[in-house]
């Protein structure tokens, strides 16, 4: 759109993730890659997230998993608003 317009839509108008949580969005999108779906979008299961931790020898800090808690909470109304 915007190379066609020369406008980036609000929408898409987004501020880059800070360098210091580039990784935690990395790890957010591993997990949403291996979401369970089957009768619509599901939250990401704390089962789940300790898997991805065992499989990738990672612990999250407190405040990683809360971050990941929150971007899926915008994940999801993102989802239903579709």
């Amino acid at each position: 759109m915007r190379e066609q317009t020369g406008k980036t839509p609000l929408e898409l108008d987004i501020p880059p993730v800070p360098h210091e949580l580039v990784h935690v969005w990395g790890y957010f999108i591993e997990m949403n890659r291996k979401r369970q779906c089957s009768m619509g979008v599901s939250p990401l299961a704390d089962s789940e997230i300790l898997a991805w931790e065992r499989r990738h020898r990672i612990t999250l800090t407190p405040f990683e998993s809360e971050c990941i808690d929150a971007l899926d909470e915008v994940f999801l109304a993102s989802a239903s608003e579709k």
